[in-house]
């Protein structure tokens, strides 16, 4: 029977767990408790050509060494990140990585790729092969399929972030049951082995990984585990610390040997030597760490490598002591102590209103941190897990099983249902055992705050952190303009302060010709509908009040193809706003963005995520002949829909023939409009302008019609004016004088065409935003 595992998927290791009677760690096809979290692509020589294979976990580790430029390690600091990111340049300008990070071509400005062998790879799929070795080792071990898991997250990871966990878990073949916080994972595996049936408490958890920093405060109480707040920081973790004891050797090298660039020493070796000597730095630096926590001292020696510029040799040898350690250490510290205490004013809890300190996580064993929380919260209540790099994978492997449909029961290992109270093999009370030992449930809160941009820079918060979930509410809002047909809702939440796009919603308003409000100056309304599931992830969904049928929904956060042409759309209206163009070319252009705003909310699945590559092709098409038709300054579809307008108002007055002819036209050139290059438009309305022109007076008297429009627009106490002779002019055709009819026309069109060129010469502005 399949089984449904927890992962815990970190920045620089990965384990996974099992619960079936008790909660054990599935080893790796290498015998380890953990797999170190890197991905190495290498290349094979075949007769024909060259054959690439993934190495994952111990053996890309070993590819470190010899092939970095084609190894990734920390993979997780780039998931759901854009290359723009401030902290992914940091990446890039700290060189930690040898690996190269590029913008991903087609993503968004919110996505990013590494290159391996001159080929893009985006985080998620690097990402899923570090889950697939996970998957298969544990099928090997287990001998039966494994189909289902949940999957660790830092409580701080961003809804993007999340969402790409959920992709790189689905390209890997594993359906996510739940998407676990790491600190709450950590509290189900402590509230499970250490807390009696009747005995609650409030916890506050202290993660401290390879590549973040979460914390957690959760009340525990009979089976229940619920979330109080979540903090933390996604770019603190063990790497940093080695990078901060990196940094001091290079330091104290360069000290001692009285050089002024050691980096640049090391980037002048040959690439297979700067290999060696980094990843040796790499790994020493860390031996030091962990041998700081326990020892008063420690070496890094680097020897027979390096050289200097007359070429002599230039050994690294620097001893750290644990007070220099400890010194470099601080601000490090104190930062941790300042979110520490943050996340306690966040939910108005004092210290003492915590009851036990979990510490979790390779880093948080470093004798001044548990000196420091211990400073916090008293020495009786701070206590290091007993297997703080396991204690992650061993609570996602516990809610795994509660959330199988499906387990075996304690008693007599037969299957029994999640419904089940009493076995119905043996007659053991499951109820009571789940509740002793296990977990009934997890009441999960949000993140972050969560807002929504308006007009004028300002901002309406839509959902404040530590919301219980799963949450949904309805906002209203109203737009600026009543003949606005354009609307953007650009959604961002918080990170420590720090303000996160996470995508936008559009909707196109096509408003058809009888639908004239009642109002015409009152401002449409549009309800904005909003979910956050288990999860914490979004999907928005919005629709016009009263017009259910006009409406859109889509999830946040993809990072997909979507965000990006959303982004090169809003660029386009921009330019479209600041340049001098003719009100009808403007008024095309606008069209033509409804339509592809409409293309774009269609181009993901919403149930699998897959892009439609076709459907990508049309609208790169259509954008690009909206932005010639506009710097042109034609207007194709303003064209049209005077054709239209010409039918309804004169077509009576038309040959049969003639009219039939120019309703095939008329047909040919909305195909175009929709579909064709920009040459087949162009022709297509050559053709509609000559059966048009078939019918000179007639255009005549709608232009007149039109300009009287205007006129009731512009100046509505001089429309009657034109209103007399339409009258007049409609009463002579009827009664066959055409004479008198052509008179009339004479004598008011050049008042009419001054109302049509003060039309033309309007700025039309393309507003899209709302307001409260």
């Amino acid at each position: 029977m399949s089984k449904a595992i927890g992962i815990d998927l970190g920045t620089t290791n990965s384990a996974v767990g099992l619960k079936i009677l008790d909660t054990r760690i599935i080893t790796n096809a290498e015998g380890e408790d953990s797999t170190p979290s890197v991905v190495s692509v290498q290349r094979k020589k075949k007769l024909i050509g060259q054959k690439e294979e993934f190495l994952v976990g111990r053996h890309a580790l070993d590819f470190l060494r010899q092939d970095p430029a084609n190894t990734v390690t920390s993979i997780k600091r780039l998931m759901g990140r854009g290359f723009h990111d401030p902290d992914v340049r940091r990446m890039l300008d700290e060189g930690r990585y040898s690996y190269r990070i590029a913008p991903l071509s087609g993503g968004s400005e919110q996505s990013v790729a590494v290159v391996l062998h001159g080929k893009e790879y985006t985080p998620e799929q690097i990402s899923a092969k570090i889950l697939e070795k996970i998957r298969n080792d544990c099928k090997a071990e287990l001998k039966d399929e494994v189909e289902y898991a949940v999957v660790t997250v830092p409580a701080y990871f961003n809804d993007k972030q999340k969402h790409s966990t959920r992709v790189a878990a689905s390209l890997a073949g594993l359906k996510v049951q739940r998407l676990l916080p790491e600190p709450t994972a950590a509290a189900i595996s402590f509230g499970v082995e250490e807390l009696n049936a009747d005995e609650g408490q409030t916890i506050l958890v202290f993660d401290l990984g390879g590549g973040t920093f979460d914390l957690a405060v959760l009340t525990i109480a009979n089976g229940q585990f619920i979330e109080q707040g979540k903090g933390g920081d996604m770019w603190m973790g063990g790497d940093d610390i080695d990078n901060l004891l990196r940094e001091y050797v290079y330091r104290e090298t360069e000290s001692e040997h009285e050089i002024e660039d050691l980096p640049a020493l090391i980037d002048a070796l040959p690439d297979v030597e700067k290999s060696r000597f980094l990843g040796d730095m790499n790994a020493k630096v860390e031996a030091a760490k962990i041998r700081l926590g326990a020892q008063t001292s420690a070496v890094v020696e680097i020897l027979g490598v390096l050289r200097d510029k007359d070429g002599d040799i230039l050994d690294v040898e620097v001893e750290i002591t644990r007070e220099h350690f400890e010194s470099l250490l601080q601000p490090f510290v104190d930062r941790a102590m300042e979110l520490t205490r943050n996340i306690l004013g966040s939910i108005d809890f004092e210290p003492n209103l915590i009851d036990r300190v979990v510490m979790v996580g390779g880093s948080s064993s470093i004798p001044l941190i548990i000196r420091a929380m211990r400073d916090l919260f008293g020495d009786d209540k701070v206590l290091l897990h007993e297997r703080p790099m396991l204690a992650i994978a061993e609570g996602a492997a516990i809610l795994a099983h509660r959330l199988a449909d499906s387990y075996e029961c304690p008693v007599c290992g037969k299957q029994v249902a999640q419904t089940d109270d009493i076995c119905p093999h043996c007659g053991f009370d499951l109820k009571t055992n789940l509740t002793d030992k296990g977990v009934l449930d997890i009441v999960h809160t949000t993140s972050h705050d969560y807002y929504l941009a308006l007009e004028n820079e300002d901002d309406y918060q839509l959902v404040e952190k530590n919301t219980l979930l799963p949450f949904h509410t309805q906002y209203e809002f109203k737009l600026l303009d009543p003949k606005q047909r354009l609307i953007r809702f650009q959604f961002y939440n918080t990170v420590n302060e720090k303000r996160e796009s996470i995508g936008d919603l559009w909707l196109g308003l096509k408003i058809e010709g009888d639908e004239e409000a009642a109002d015409e100056n009152a401002l449409p309304e549009v309800l904005l509908d909003l979910d956050i599931d288990s999860d914490n992830l979004i999907t928005v969904s919005a629709n016009i009040k009263d017009k259910p049928d006009i409406r859109v929904s889509r999830t946040l956060s993809r990072g997909k193809a979507d965000e990006r042409l959303f982004i090169e759309l809003q660029k386009s209206i921009d330019e479209a706003n600041r340049g001098d163009y003719k009100y009808y070319a403007a008024y095309d252009f606008l069209d033509r963005v409804i339509q592809i705003a409409d293309m774009i909310n269609r181009l993901i699945d919403p149930k699998t995520g897959e892009e439609d590559r076709t459907l990508g092709k049309q609208i790169e098409q259509r954008r690009e002949i909206a932005h010639r038709l506009l710097e042109k300054g034609e207007s194709p579809l303003a064209n049209l829909y005077y054709a239209e307008y010409f039918l309804f108002q004169v077509g009576e007055f038309i040959p049969d023939k003639d009219r039939k002819d120019l309703e095939t036209v008329m047909e040919e050139f909305r195909r175009q409009n929709e579909t064709g290059t920009l040459q087949q438009i162009m022709d297509a309305r050559d053709k509609l302008f000559a059966e048009l022109d078939k019918s000179m007076g007639l255009q005549a008297l709608v232009s007149l019609q039109s300009a009287a429009e205007i006129c009731h627009e512009r100046d509505p106490a001089r429309a009657p004016y034109f209103e007399k002779y339409i009258i007049d002019i409609g009463s002579a055709l009827h009664q066959g004088d055409g004479a008198n009819a052509q008179k009339l026309l004479n004598e008011i069109m050049p008042e009419a065409k001054k109302e049509l060129d003060w039309k033309e010469e309007q700025k039309l502005h393309i507003s899209h935003g709302i307001q409260r």
